[in-house]
């Protein structure tokens, strides 16, 4: 057992009143200084450790402002296209999800064992889901559902196609 003198417990009791009048400061600028630095950004992505709602812009969603993607890089682990598609999108988070709106033109893509759950709201256009066990299903704008990780099958889009995607990035 450790002993310690009367004068050694004050001053340990004194740095913890300090720390505990210190700490909600800290916190406070830290999550001020997020705030400032996602003011200054825009809505472009801003991943940060503090708990701030991100706001989802509507010209994001009307396919305005989004950022073109070279059609040559391959997309997820497991996503193959007939030929290069052109596509751009915009991030709003990421972490235990990620939350993007997603633009694509007309274009065929196998998916072969998505990595990921996914949830999916159509903006714009249709796409026809055909997974290799199982009946054609076709999504229009409006549509929402949901694309469980594993699908395998192909994801087709006739038209221009625009969506809102959030997507689980916890690995299991």
């Amino acid at each position: 057992m450790i002993m310690m003198k009367e004068r050694d417990i004050t001053n340990v009791d004194k740095m913890f009143a300090v720390m505990a009048l210190l700490v909600p400061v800290l916190i406070l600028n830290i999550n001020t200084t997020f705030a400032q630095e996602a003011e200054t950004k825009g809505t472009t992505t801003v991943m940060t450790n503090n708990a701030l709602p991100i706001h989802i812009e509507e010209h994001f969603l009307q396919g305005q402002g989004l950022t073109v993607m070279d059609p040559g890089e391959a997309s997820d682990e497991g996503v193959t296209t007939e030929d290069p598609i052109n596509s751009s999108m915009h991030l709003f988070f990421a972490g235990n999800i990620s939350a993007y709106v997603f633009q694509v033109d007309p274009g065929r893509v196998r998916i072969d064992g998505l990595p990921y759950d996914e949830y999916v709201h159509i903006l714009e256009g249709r796409l026809i889901l055909t997974p290799d066990e199982g009946e054609e299903m076709i999504f229009e704008t409006g549509d929402h559902f949901i694309v469980p990780e594993g699908y395998t099958g192909y994801w087709t889009m006739p038209e221009p196609y625009r969506e809102f995607v959030i997507i689980n990035t916890i690995e299991q």
